[in-house]
């Protein structure tokens, strides 16, 4: 989640819901396995979950489940 400045070592700031808007970023369960930070979109009755990293391509689960949005980022400085 680079691009949108959430970086290896940041926390987040979760609010759980089980709904999102477009564009908004999610804690998202995929397929029943895997959790990821994604952004979401629901485009022509199928989820796209965007990374915010152009070294990424996107993800089109089968099932997908929101887990909470993403309120804030806290960062240490060392």
């Amino acid at each position: 989640m680079i691009d949108d400045g959430i970086f290896d070592g940041d926390y987040i700031v979760v609010k759980e819901t089980n709904y999102a808007r477009n564009g908004e970023i999610v804690v998202a369960l995929i397929d029943n396995e895997n959790v990821t930070l994604k952004r979401f979109y629901q485009e022509k009755g199928q989820v796209r979950l965007q990374p915010a990293n152009k070294n990424h391509s996107p993800i089109f689960p089968k099932k997908v489940i929101v887990q909470g949005k993403v309120r804030g980022v806290i960062r240490r400085f060392n």
